[in-house]
């Protein structure tokens, strides 16, 4: 496998003798690297069309085994970019984002939504042939940075939604419909624990918190008796697992959900919880009767 440095060489190796790219900033510089680090560069150019064909990066970086071309399945999301994202033979991952200067500076300056944790937020300028950019190097990842606190209205809105979705998952898994079942545990409702664990880490630290890329230093963030809990929340595919995991999903919603309320000084909206479980419950018992 290629040394970080000799991906970087042959990056500006490229970029240098390709007239139309002008500059090269590096992104997604983690702090920590290991064997499974990705390599990401934004190829500033002037003609951003050329970088449409698929065999542009072919022969260059090394024997490719995959090309994934991010902008052709979104383009919505890639405007003005032109994204090769590669995979070769000998375990090097490199992204090239193509794109022109103006494109460049509204990524950079938070002008575009996004709405995609896997770009990243950190940034190096390696090349600038004409002096074109400013002096880049933003080596803090932000968008992971969470320092949330919730008004009321929000909090209980987001319990609300909880138990609306939890109440559609309930309904998916008594009919043992499998897809939407896991699709509402692990997405939705995921989605909304996650942000309730979110909030209450950060009341607890009373200071911004790097939760990483989808969450990933929850483990590490959590208290381990929570993290224990919200292990069990993740279910194999069979039925009695998946009501194990709504078991825990609410044990731990109730949880946190209370730690938020006192430390926030709002109410909890307890009878809303035990309306819905009462609810849900009757379901589960008209399930049983039914196949008597």
């Amino acid at each position: 496998m290629r040394t970080e440095d000799e991906v970087v060489d042959q990056i500006l190796k490229y970029a240098e003798e390709d007239d139309n790219v002008r500059a090269v900033i590096r992104t997604d510089l983690m702090p920590e690297r290991d064997y499974l680090f990705t390599y990401n560069f934004y190829f500033i150019v002037n003609d951003i069309d050329k970088y449409d064909d698929d065999s542009v990066f072919e022969s260059f970086f090394g024997d490719r085994v995959l090309l994934f071309r991010s902008d052709k399945n979104y383009p919505d999301m890639f405007q003005n970019t032109k994204g090769h994202l590669m995979v070769f033979r000998d375990g090097v991952t490199i992204v090239i984002n193509a794109m022109d200067q103006d494109t460049f500076l509204s990524r950079y300056n938070g002008e575009i939504d996004q709405e995609n944790v896997w770009i990243g937020d950190t940034f190096k300028k390696i090349l600038d042939k004409d002096s074109l950019l400013p002096d880049i190097e933003r080596l803090e990842e932000k968008q992971t940075l969470f320092s949330d606190v919730p008004t009321e209205e929000a909090f209980i809105g987001t319990c609300n939604e909880f138990w609306w979705v939890i109440k559609t998952f309930a309904e998916y898994t008594l009919r043992e419909e499998l897809p939407s079942a896991m699709f509402y545990l692990n997405v939705a409702i995921r989605d909304l624990l996650n942000k309730v664990l979110r909030w209450n880490i950060y009341l607890q630290s009373d200071q911004p918190v790097d939760m990483g890329i989808l969450d990933s230093k929850m483990e590490e963030l959590l208290d381990e008796e929570f993290f224990v809990l919200y292990k069990k929340t993740y279910p194999s595919a069979d039925y009695k697992s998946i009501w194990e995991a709504y078991d825990a999903v609410v044990s731990l919603w109730r949880r946190v959900g209370n730690m938020i309320a006192e430390r926030c000084d709002f109410a909890y909206p307890s009878d809303t919880e035990k309306n819905m479980l009462e609810f849900i419950q009757n379901l589960r018992d008209m399930k049983v009767a039914s196949r008597r």
